[in-house]
This record gives C-alpha cells, sequence and structure tokens, in this order.
C-alpha cells in the first residue's frame, strides 16, 4: 500500500469531517436497531423466512437502507483506522 504525505491541517480537516460522516451512519444504524429491536442480520433473515407483506414495503426499504449505511459505516471505520494525524 502507498502512504501519501498531506498537511497536518488537512489531514486534520479530513478526519474531522470522515468521523462526522461515520456518527451519521451510526446514527441510522442505532435508529433502525431500536424500531426493529433486532440486529440487521436478525431483519434480513426475518424478510428471507417471512417475506414483505404486499401492502406494506416499509421493512423491505429500511432493511435496505440500513444494510447501505452498515456498508459505508464499515469502510469509513477501515479508513480511519489506517488515518494517522500528528
Amino acid at each position: 500500500m502507498k502512504t501519501i504525505t498531506i498537511e497536518n491541517k488537512t489531514a486534520k480537516e479530513l478526519r474531522s469531517r470522515l468521523l462526522k460522516e461515520l456518527a451519521l451512519f451510526e446514527g441510522i444504524e442505532k435508529r433502525f436497531q431500536k424500531k426493529y429491536k433486532m440486529s440487521l442480520t436478525q431483519l434480513e433473515e426475518k424478510i428471507k423466512i417471512e417475506g414483505v407483506p404486499t401492502e406494506k414495503h416499509e421493512i423491505w426499504e429500511d432493511s435496505i437502507e440500513w444494510r447501505n449505511a452498515t456498508e459505508e459505516a464499515t469502510k469509513l471505520r477501515a479508513i480511519l483506522a489506517g488515518f494517522a494525524t500528528k
């Protein structure tokens, strides 16, 4: 992996923005955990077993938003883990 060097001020600002974005995605995850009182994996399994009611697709749409938020949070955590500021 190649290492790049950037100004400390720029690095701190970038890290700060990444942390704010991570907080947004973590907030989405927490909102759905509270709403459904289960993990995303459990919700996806429930949808797989029970299906999605034809008259109410909210659970399906929520699971997609939750999955996207979880994947983005995972990516941001990986970026932040490799991010060094002095």
